[in-house]
Parts: structure tokens; C-alpha cells; sequence
């Protein structure tokens, strides 16, 4: 019984010496350097893509890629491309709408952001048909962004078109569900 005693002291003690010389090499421990420079794993991949069909068919499909500046900022590039065609009656209508755009996005709090966006898009005007313009909207709004591991997330944005042109095709509010992949 007295041995039994003496080995489980004995294992308490080194135990309680390991937890010491552990906390104490924590303490001590140089800090890590951030890298400078471009990182290949700060870069985000991602967009989104929406269908819908019936009078009004559209599909819209939107490839984005971004780096993140900070943890906080993500910043990038996308493009466009939207099929619409009306089938109402005496509206009818077809088009290949494309383009593209810059973004920011800053978290704000763990999983609410703010987004600011400069799109370009060409499109044919709903009066004449031969005749395609350039459109530029200004989206401004935020969103909520949760994450799928690592630097993946699916977000879902409200944005506000602040050139609200009669030739967009946007109606606002924005409402944009997108996904990024970190690589």
C-alpha cells in the first residue's frame, strides 16, 4: 500500500514538473513572423450563379477571385454573365448581358461584412435592339458570411444599386448568395 502511495506521489510530481517546464517554454517562445509579400493561400476563389425560369428565364453565373489584404479585407475581381429572355406577351425579349466588376468586402464582426462593388455590364437597350450599352452600377450594403473551414465561406448579401439607371438590369434591393474557396 505504501508503494502504491509513493509511485502515484511520484507521478503527480513529474507530471506537475512537465506542466512547469511546458507553460514555461510557452512564455519563452519566439513569436512567429507574419510573411511578407504575396501568399498563394490568401487567394479566394469563388462567385455565385442563379436560375430562374417560367415567362422570365435567366441565368447568371459570376466567377470572382480575391486576396484577402488583411484578415479583416478581402478584396477582387469578377465577371459576368447573364442570359435573360422574356416570354411575356408583348414583351418579348432576348439577351447575353455581360461584364465585370471590382470588390471590397470588411468584416465588421466575426460574420457580418460590409460590401462595396463597381460593376461594368453590356447589354442591349429594351427599345433598340441593335444598339448595346455599357451600364455601371454602384452596389453598397452588407451581408452575412459563414465559414466552411479554412478561408471557404458562403455569404448572402443585400446590396443597394446606387446608380439606379433605367437600363439595369437590377431592381433594388440586391440580394446575392455567393461562396468562396480559399486556396
Amino acid at each position: 500500500m505504501q508503494v502504491l502511495f509513493v509511485l502515484c506521489f511520484s507521478f503527480i510530481q513529474v507530471n506537475g514538473y512537465s506542466q512547469a517546464k511546458e507553460n514555461e517554454y510557452e512564455f519563452n517562445k519566439p513569436q512567429k513572423k507574419k510573411k511578407k509579400g504575396f501568399q498563394m493561400d490568401r487567394v479566394i476563389v469563388g462567385g455565385g450563379f442563379g436560375l430562374q425560369f417560367g415567362d422570365i428565364t435567366l441565368v447568371d453565373i459570376s466567377p470572382t477571385v480575391g486576396y484577402m489584404l488583411t484578415d479583416r479585407l478581402l478584396s477582387g475581381i469578377g465577371g459576368r454573365y447573364m442570359y435573360f429572355e422574356s416570354k411575356i406577351p408583348g414583351l418579348e425579349f432576348k439577351d447575353n448581358i455581360y461584364g465585370g466588376n471590382v470588390f471590397s468586402q470588411y468584416l465588421i464582426l466575426e460574420n457580418f461584412l460590409a460590401h462595396v462593388e463597381l460593376e461594368v455590364l453590356n447589354l442591349q437597350r429594351d427599345y433598340d435592339l441593335e444598339d448595346r450599352i455599357n451600364i455601371t452600377s454602384f452596389f453598397v450594403g452588407g451581408g452575412y458570411r459563414s465559414s466552411l473551414g479554412g478561408n471557404s465561406f458562403a455569404s448572402i448579401l443585400i446590396l443597394y444599386n446606387l446608380n439606379d439607371d433605367i437600363n439595369t438590369p437590377y431592381t433594388n434591393p440586391v440580394i446575392r448568395i455567393g461562396f468562396g474557396i480559399g486556396l
